[in-house]
Formats: structure tokens, C-alpha cells, sequence
């Protein structure tokens, strides 16, 4: 439980320096959360983009609903920052979308649950 509750907080933080992210800070936070995926979850942003769907099924398998929402609003975040900031980028966004869409559907089918929320995040992904 303790895990979980850590990597929640982890997970906000990281989601929370997206938001206020600014240009010249892009790289060193994108480090930073590249290091804390890597030592959290086992991959990082590369690895995500490159990953096809069973590996990152297969990452997040049994980890707690909540981090993985936390990790498609991280994702998302990414996202729209690179976008905003006319950022040149390593990260190719759509497929960046794409893996999101992949933890959104996954999250569906796991809670069985609707969700506005991830159905508009979801439709703002696909828009790309």
C-alpha cells in the first residue's frame, strides 16, 4: 500500500512540473521524469514510444487504476507541452497519443467504469 501511495505522489509531482512547464526547463524536467519512470514503472518516454501494445500491457499489469490514470495525464501533459512550446522534440506525440489511448482502454476495460474525464481525453488524443 505504501508503494502505491508513493508512486501516486511521484506521479502528481511529475504531472504538476508538466503543467508549469516553460521552454527552457523542457529538457531538464523531461529528465527528470524519464528518471523517475525508469526507476517507478521500468521504462521511460522512449521506451513507451517505441514499446508496441503487449509491452506496455504487460508494464503496467497490476499496478494500482490510479497510477495509470496519473501516467496517461502525465503523457497527455507531455504532449500538449511540446505542442505549446513549439518544442523540437525527440518525442513523436502521436505516438505518444496512441500509447495514452492504449493506458485509457486499458483503464476502461479494467474498472468498468464510464468516465467523462477519459472519454474526453481520449477524443483530445485522437484529434492529434
Amino acid at each position: 500500500m505504501k508503494e502505491i501511495e508513493n508512486l501516486t505522489q511521484i506521479l502528481s509531482k511529475l504531472v504538476s512540473k508538466v503543467s508549469g512547464l516553460k521552454a527552457v526547463d523542457f529538457e531538464v524536467i523531461i529528465k527528470e521524469i524519464n528518471n523517475d519512470l525508469a526507476s517507478n514503472f521500468d521504462f521511460t518516454l522512449e521506451n513507451i514510444i517505441s514499446s508496441d501494445k503487449s509491452i506496455i500491457l504487460e508494464k503496467i499489469e497490476n499496478r494500482d487504476i490510479v497510477n495509470i490514470e496519473l501516467l496517461t495525464n502525465l503523457l497527455s501533459g507531455i504532449i500538449d507541452k511540446i505542442k505549446e512550446l513549439k518544442k523540437e522534440s525527440d518525442y513523436n506525440i502521436d505516438e505518444l497519443s496512441k500509447k495514452a489511448i492504449i493506458l485509457i482502454e486499458y483503464i476502461d476495460a479494467e474498472t468498468k467504469t464510464f468516465s467523462m474525464d477519459r472519454m474526453d481525453l481520449k477524443k483530445k488524443l485522437q484529434g492529434r
